[in-house]
This record gives structure tokens, sequence and C-alpha cells, in this order.
């Protein structure tokens, strides 16, 4: 999970132990950018490290209700299991640390086309899109349809499993994939027939807002 795309990013085993020796104190959104900027291996590891450091994570699961909005460069990081009962939605520049397992019973959704970054030990969640990192130290579960677009970011996960995976702008590492779809050609109009839109619509922003109104409606 680290080695692949190390010498094309840039990554490196002495410069992670770098960071891991100099940890900051204080997970703010600025300390958080400082230590694990750079490629995603580094933010996977730091990820990796801190959901074992706090094992066994607390009994008690923080319970949100409706759709739940990360402000932009928000950077909540909780320690234990997250569930919500509704949306996640990023804005840009937010990212978020679960130590535990993330269960979105509905969509997680990234608007903008800046950066943000979802990690978590386990994340579940009905359906997805976003232009940023989805970070898994186990596995991404979404029996949905996830648009994982742009190419600037990749998401890693040593197992992703779900319905339909719409991947192809962008290289994602995943250690084993169970998927009833996965689109890795350059195929527009095959990846909108594949998330239910129109094959001429501009599929990202589409399908954030399809997923968005069917959280509405959901929660009507």
């Amino acid at each position: 999970m680290l080695v692949t795309d190390a010498a094309k990013f840039g990554f490196s085993f002495d410069d992670l132990d770098r960071r891991m020796a100099n940890a900051p104190d204080s997970l703010d959104g600025e300390s958080l950018w400082a230590w694990l900027d750079g490629p995603d291996q580094y933010r996977w590891a730091a990820l990796s490290v801190l959901a074992e450091a706090y094992q066994p994570v607390p009994t008690e699961t923080l319970r949100l209700a409706g759709r739940v909005v990360v402000p932009a460069s928000g950077t909540p990081v909780i320690a234990g299991d997250v569930h919500i009962d509704g949306d996640l939605i990023l804005e840009d520049q937010a990212m978020v640390f679960v130590l535990g397992r993330l269960i979105v019973t509905g969509a997680l959704v990234a608007e903008g086309a800046d950066y943000s970054m979802v990690g978590a030990r386990d994340i579940t969640c009905r359906d997805g899109v976003t232009p940023g990192e989805v970070l898994a130290v186990e596995a991404i579960r979404c029996p949905g349809a996830f648009l994982l677009w742009g190419n600037n970011y990749s998401s890693r996960a040593q197992t992703y499993v779900g319905g339909v995976l719409v991947d192809f702008e962008r290289h994602n590492v995943f250690g084993r994939v169970d998927v009833q779809m996965r689109l890795t050609d350059w195929d527009f109009a095959a990846a909108a027939r594949a998330m239910g839109l129109a094959e001429d619509d501009d599929i990202t922003t589409a399908y954030a807002a399809k997923l968005l109104q069917t959280g509405e409606q959901g929660d009507a």
C-alpha cells in the first residue's frame, strides 16, 4: 500500500520515519496538513498509525442524524466510531479523520473541485462522489455507485467492495477490488449510464446534485 506510486510521487520511507517521529501536538487543520502534506501515502500511513494507537476505540459511537456538513477547511478528528444517519458533505479543503469506523447511511459528497479528504479505519456509504481522497486502513464499502473523479489525488484502502466504481480519471490504490462494475476506460458516456445520468451530462456536478437531491427526498 505504500510502495505503489512511491517513486512517481516522491514518497520515501526515510521521510515517513522523520514525519512520524515529529508528529504535531495538535491535530488541527494547519498542523495536520503541515505534517502530512505531499503524497497520499503519508496520510494513509498516519491514519494507520493513529487508528492503531487509539485501539481499542471508545465503546460509545458518535451518532449523528440528517445532513452533516464539514465546513471549508474544517478538520474534525474523532477517536472512535461515527454513524451518520444521512449524508456527509465536505466543503473545499475539509478533512475528516475517524480513527474507528465511519458509517454513512446516505451519500458521501464533496461538491467542490478543491481538495478534500476522508480517512477512517473502515468507511461505509450508500453512494459517493469526490475529487479528493478517500483513505481507509481496512475497507471502503459502497453498495451503490462511487465516482472518484479528477487526477490530482488518489484513494487507498486494503479492500474496495461495492456496486459501481467509476475511477478512470485517477490512479487509486486498492489491495483488492470486489465490485459489480468498475469503469477504468475513459468513457464519460458509459460512466453516465452506470450512474443513471444522461450521457451528455457533466457527470461530476450532475451526480453530486443527484445524490444531494436524493438525500433531501429521503430526509423528507
